[in-house]
């Protein structure tokens, strides 16, 4: 539960990330970016170290994986760390 919460939390966060007003606060705001690299690095790496939740399965059909809580949480993070990178200089060099 409190995984899909995380994961809700990282939703409101992208949509807060494609909005053009609020988009230069947050790509200025310091950590941000950081965090959400780092965030993606230690989740890969936890599903390459032992078998959980962020483990990448190849038993699962498409449909399957797509809904996935470790497949969106990643999509998510990704889908951030693009959003702080859009026309930005600075975070695009720091990625």
């Amino acid at each position: 539960q409190e995984a899909l919460v995380t994961i809700r939390l990282l939703d409101v966060l992208c949509e807060m990330t494609s909005n053009n007003g609020q988009l230069e606060h947050l790509q200025a705001s310091p950590g941000l970016l950081e965090t959400a690299i780092d965030t993606l690095r230690l989740t890969h790496l936890a599903g390459k170290q032992a078998v959980n939740v962020f483990t990448a399965t190849h038993a699962m059909t498409g449909q399957e994986e797509i809904s996935h809580p470790a497949v969106g949480f990643k999509a998510h993070l990704i889908r951030l760390i693009g959003n702080l990178c859009y026309k930005n200089k600075e975070n695009q060099d720091k990625v």
